[in-house]
């Protein structure tokens, strides 16, 4: 099966149909690129000195520890 396309009344695609071997595959390969991608900025924040507390963070967003809890 190849990809499918569903378009609108003017016939502008708006949807794709892929087969699910196809699919499972992308999604794997997005899975790795974020592992990837993460790991470039976690070793950049390795070099980094700044921190901040997470009652600071919170506060910088208006939240507070009750609400993690919710």
């Amino acid at each position: 099966m190849e990809t499918q396309f569903v378009t609108d009344e003017k016939g502008i695609k708006t949807a794709a149909i892929v087969p699910l071997e196809e699919w499972e595959r992308m999604e794997k390969a997005k899975g790795l690129l974020e592992h990837v991608y993460l790991a470039g900025i976690i070793e950049d924040r390795k070099t980094t000195t700044q921190s901040i507390s997470l009652d600071e963070l919170l506060n910088e967003e208006g939240l507070t520890r009750a609400d993690l809890e919710n």
